[in-house]
């Protein structure tokens, strides 16, 4: 019999024996401790509740509890409606029930207590969900992190819908989330530090942080009070509550988040994009080319850091370096500062005219209506491009994606939705779910990834520094330790030629910053492809005179080769083909034009 007809019939039993037996039959009590309240039968509950709604769910009550584990479980023993509400003598469906909200009272934590107590089962072995909700962790090191920390001890429903936790609303986000980089418990992000106990941290890399930064409105310096306590190794992934009121889960309003770049002394004030907010506040990095240019001795300086997944910050070009040259010198019909400033526009608070326009940052934003037939108003222009592109956009004439796109992936998912509006084939291949990722973001990738291992060429073939992006501080000094141990401190060389130094500084930030934003050549493409350029280009020879392109066949021959043109037939996303003779390494390095003749200048 069907879990559905078996509750229906339950449901009739129940609401049968109610009315025979009436709300509250049993004597009221008034006095004694709310846990001394007398129980009733349960079969009272249904009376009333059997047809009351959930309003968080928008389904009958006692029908979200008969389908769950509470009623259907392993144990041989019912959790009824009052081993978690308390008593209902005293209920008569009107008058007070000892515990309204049974999960702020402790009612959730007080069974599953002996979870995080390690007391699992008869041979005390987590299961894979119990070890990701409860793990008591002691000792110092590397730790996996958990979804429930004394921190969410009365706050189980902050992801869990009450009356049916594993099943109601919200299951589908949860599963596709626990396995997103948000909510995984050995990610590094948070994982490899206690960060409660870290102040500078505390803020992105745990849920509780997150959330009290946010209800500061994004006061900086954050005024992070921490919560570790000697033996507490718990550590917090980014739980529904980050971003979520409740288990209704709607989500929470956010200001526009102002970066506090160079210690809050350069402040940068991205646009306000609506739910997108929720996430600038943490991919927009700690570090900008503002803490490089106050540097004032670069002869001993330590490397500065961008930090990591600085999404925000490349589609809205508020990081990078690219202070290699005059920003007022001419390239083509523009301006280096132009070309590496977004148009006034699309970011308007720091922005220029003429500036640098782009079709992913006006996603989710009234500022795409118009582009092609499908991006009219109420289409893909609400929530911002960070909530648009990985999770679910507004108004899709193609519908919701799976789980709302919790899983926060680029996939097929989010191709038929929205990518397609755009991308409908690459080099003659017509894209589809199915190809997408092959045939055109692991071609993007693959251009990109080949780009940065050419600045990291030329800062080990020119400067003897060899970059580890696993290790920090990243860059270490050959010249001084051969085993690359060192980490470099004089970044003029032996020189002490002050802009050198910052330049070739700047270079190593901007190699580290687009390596650990693995989708930047996505987030900011234009942008991205030159800041890569310009990096190598001074470093080749230290001035910026566009050697890019011969430099790219001379190191790495096997990788970077040219015809007479890029593309035959035209720009790729108009049909074009690579030319024989030229790698998509090169035509991702180097501009070219839509007929896929070679740019001149080549610089992107």
């Amino acid at each position: 019999m069907s879990i559905k007809k078996l509750s229906f019939m339950l449901l009739s039993t129940l609401s049968l024996a109610a009315l025979l037996n009436g709300c509250g039959s049993s004597s009221k009590e008034s006095a004694g401790s709310l846990a001394s309240v007398a129980k009733v039968d349960e079969a009272t509950c249904a009376q009333c509740h059997g047809s009351s709604y959930n309003s968080q769910s928008g389904m009958p009550i006692y029908s979200e509890y008969v389908q769950s584990k509470h009623f259907l479980n392993s144990i041989g023993q019912v959790v009824g409606c009052q081993d978690c509400h308390g008593g209902g003598a005293q209920h008569n469906g009107v008058g007070p029930i000892p515990y309204p909200n049974p999960d702020t009272a402790g009612k959730c934590w007080s069974c599953h207590q002996n979870e995080f107590l390690g007391l699992y089962n008869a041979n005390k072995v987590p299961t894979a969900i119990q070890a990701a909700h409860f793990y008591n962790i002691t000792g110092a090191g590397v730790h996996p992190a958990m979804f429930a920390t004394k921190n969410f001890q009365n706050g189980c429903t902050a992801c869990h819908e009450p009356h049916n936790p594993l099943l109601g609303k919200g299951a589908a986000e949860r599963k596709a989330w626990a396995q997103s980089g948000h909510g995984d418990i050995n990610s590094p992000a948070f994982a490899t530090e206690n960060f409660k106990g870290i102040t500078s941290c505390i803020r992105c890399h745990t849920s509780t942080g997150y959330s009290n930064f946010l209800a500061n409105n994004w006061t900086t310096p954050f005024p992070a009070t921490t919560w570790a306590t000697p033996g507490d190794n718990g550590r917090e992934v980014l739980t529904c509550r980050t971003c979520h009121v409740n288990d209704s889960f709607a989500v929470k309003g956010a200001p526009a988040f102002v970066a506090p770049y160079n210690s809050n002394k350069n402040p940068k004030t991205f646009p306000n994009v609506s739910k997108s907010n929720l996430c600038i506040a943490c991919h927009s990095g700690r570090e900008n080319a503002d803490t490089i240019e106050a540097v004032t001795d670069f002869t001993n300086a330590g490397f500065k850091n961008s930090h990591y997944k600085a999404g925000a910050a490349m589609m809205y070009m508020a990081s990078g370096f690219w202070n290699f040259t005059s920003s007022a010198q001419v390239i083509g019909t523009s301006t280096r500062l132009k070309t590496m400033t977004p148009d006034n526009v699309s970011v308007p608070t720091y922005g220029i005219a003429g500036g640098v326009t782009s079709t992913h940052r006006k996603l989710g934003t009234t500022l795409i209506n118009g582009y092609k037939t499908v991006f009219v108003p109420g289409s893909f222009d609400d929530n911002g491009p960070c909530v648009t592109c990985h999770l679910n956009a507004n108004g899709a004439p193609s519908g919701v994606r799976a789980a709302h796109g919790h899983s926060w992936k680029i996939d097929g998912n989010a191709f038929t939705q929205l990518c397609i509006n755009c991308h409908t084939s690459e080099q003659g291949v017509a894209l589809t779910a199915a190809n997408f990722q092959v045939a055109f973001l692991e071609e993007q990738s693959a251009g990109f990834t080949d780009a940065l291992g050419l600045i990291a060429n030329q800062l080990l073939s020119k400067y003897n520094i060899s970059y580890n992006p696993d290790a920090y501080p990243y860059f270490y000094d050959l010249t001084k330790d051969p085993t690359g141990k060192t980490a470099v401190k004089d970044w003029t060389r032996g020189t002490n030629d002050q802009v050198f130094g910052k330049r070739l500084m700047g270079a190593a930030f901007n190699l580290n910053l687009l390596t650990k934003d693995t989708g930047a050549y996505a987030h900011a493409r234009t942008y991205v492809r030159r800041l890569i350029y310009d990096s190598i280009d001074y470093l080749d020879d230290k001035q910026m005179n566009y050697s890019t392109g011969a430099t790219a066949q001379a190191a790495l021959p096997a990788v970077y080769t040219k015809a007479a043109t890029a593309y035959t037939g035209g720009a790729p996303y108009l049909g074009g083909t690579l030319t024989p003779g030229t790698t998509a390494a090169m035509a991702y390095l180097i501009g070219w034009t839509s007929t896929g003749a070679w740019s001149t200048p080549e610089r992107p």
